[in-house]
């Protein structure tokens, strides 16, 4: 976002942040720990979505005891639970999404959360492409607080 005061990082974890301590799960977590003990069909598809965020444009990982999530300027997107065969992830957007893909779309404040879960190599289409990258240019680098103001 053009303008956009830099982030602010945690003395302590590293962390970006918008605004200086801003409430963060501030502690020794990384991907290593929170992927740790987990099965490697699960882990393939970590790094699957992880390769999916990537395509969007520079990122950070902000890895927390239950979930590792994905920041542009803020968290847009996020890893909730690698299972055996399948990740639970969600991404947050501005406005509501409908497809039956969605196993909950859940309204926080302002922004609408989307979770869904990943099983395997199709369902890293086209459309999750395309939700990623709308997550993180309106929510992620906060354009959509630029049709707010």
């Amino acid at each position: 976002m053009a303008g956009a005061k830099p982030l602010w990082k945690c003395p302590k974890c590293g962390v970006s942040l918008v605004v200086r301590n801003l409430s963060h799960a501030c502690g020794d977590y990384s991907v290593a720990k929170f992927l740790k003990g987990k099965s490697e069909p699960g882990r393939a598809l970590f790094a699957k979505f992880e390769a999916l965020i990537a395509r969007c444009g520079p990122y950070e990982v902000a890895p927390a005891k239950t979930r590792v999530a994905f920041l542009a300027r803020v968290r847009f997107a996020s890893v909730n639970r690698v299972g055996k065969d399948a990740i639970d992830v969600h991404f947050v957007l501005p406005r509501a999404l409908a497809s039956r893909r969605f196993r909950r779309v859940e309204k926080v404040g302002n922004v609408w959360v989307h979770h869904l879960r990943l099983t395997g190599v199709r369902d890293f289409d086209r459309d999750l492409a395309r939700w990623l990258r709308e997550a993180y240019a309106e929510y992620g680098e906060q354009r959509w607080l630029e049709s707010v103001r």
